[in-house]
């Protein structure tokens, strides 16, 4: 064979490669969430800060109908199949930690002063960025996919538990269930920040959840419906638009999708925070982009997607996404 056609060869099959790859999607492992009701705390403003409980606290009762919520934060492997595919231009820059604590500076999806592994849920995006993939891995599947209002995060998050937190109440118990601003992450800022004592801006939780920063989803222990992180890690963009109170004059589960739209909500705290009940809320600019805030997808459940059809069925793009997590979950524990 000549030298002509060797290269000709290796370029055709790299350039098939390329096209397999962009052309490829993974449906994430979802979770069914059964309908019930949401005791919703009412609020009409937002608070930032180590959840409490209030005894003075009022609450609304919300029917909350079933629907399914991914397992695991979406993660940057994950966003980068749909780049691949689409060639979608996300943001060049995001707010990044560094020794004046957090500043705006270069950074993207893939490359970020805080990413390690292509298993850590993907950040540096806004919502914009997440309601593409959302839209983008819908029509490649033919499955309602959406991002979950905040009403439905918060039933999905408590998973019937009546506690500030659904192991407990008991915030140094986190370590087990969370990846929070902990004694890892004290030492991760003062180590890669000059000195930089986090514990000034956000307190410190006495317990080691072992990870300074981010980490590789699923490493700690699931709530009750078998949601992993739905308490730190990342903090994870909602459908609603932006409003002070909650839940308003809401009755049941949908998006509140009227108000100020150039903003929308965020649910849970995230590496960088102390844990934080599941009421706990916050509002981001719809162009605003940072390294702790990301998503995870919900889907609706229809007739057709219901019960044993193959529309549950896991796709084998899935099941490899599912054995390599795996690996990278055992890889990171070992660490830890």
């Amino acid at each position: 064979m000549s030298h002509l056609k060797i290269i000709f060869l290796v370029l055709f099959t790299s350039q098939s490669i390329y096209a397999l790859a962009a052309g490829e999607w993974i449906d994430p492992p979802m979770v069914d969430i059964p309908a019930g009701q949401l005791k919703a705390k009412i609020t009409t403003e937002i608070k930032k800060g180590t959840a409490v409980s209030d005894p003075d606290a009022k609450y609304k009762t919300l029917n909350i109908n079933a629907f399914r919520l991914s397992k695991y934060e979406v993660t940057t492997k994950e966003f980068g199949l749909f780049i691949a595919d689409t060639n979608y231009q996300p943001p060049t820059a995001c707010h990044q930690m560094s020794e004046k604590w957090f500043t705006f500076r270069a950074g993207s999806w893939d490359k970020h002063q805080h990413l390690r592994s292509e298993y850590e849920p993907v950040t540096c995006i806004n919502w914009d960025a997440a309601q593409a993939y959302v839209k983008w891995l819908s029509k490649k599947t033919g499955k309602p996919y959406r991002l979950p209002s905040e009403a439905e995060w918060e039933y999905a998050a408590r998973a019937g538990s009546t506690t500030l937190y659904y192991w407990g109440d008991d915030a140094a118990q986190a370590c087990r269930y969370a990846n929070i601003a902990d004694q890892a992450a004290e030492a991760a800022v003062k180590r890669d920040y000059n000195g930089l004592e986090s514990k000034d801006f956000i307190g410190v939780v006495p317990c080691d959840d072992n990870s300074g920063y981010a980490s590789v989803v699923g490493l700690y222990e699931p709530n009750q419906f078998g949601l992993y992180d739905m308490i730190g890690n990342i903090s994870e963009f909602t459908l609603d638009c932006f409003d002070l109170g909650f839940p308003g004059s809401a009755t049941d589960g949908s998006p509140r999708l009227g108000g100020d739209c150039g903003r929308h909500m965020f649910r849970n705290g995230s590496w960088h925070g102390a844990p934080q009940d599941a009421s706990s809320r916050g509002g981001w600019y719809v162009e605003s982009v940072g390294t702790l805030e990301g998503f995870r997808i919900a889907e609706d459940v229809t007739s057709k997607s219901s019960g044993n059809s193959s529309n549950n069925r896991k796709t084998k793009a899935t099941r490899k996404f599912e054995r390599e997590l795996a690996k990278a979950q055992q890889a990171a524990r070992k660490k830890i």
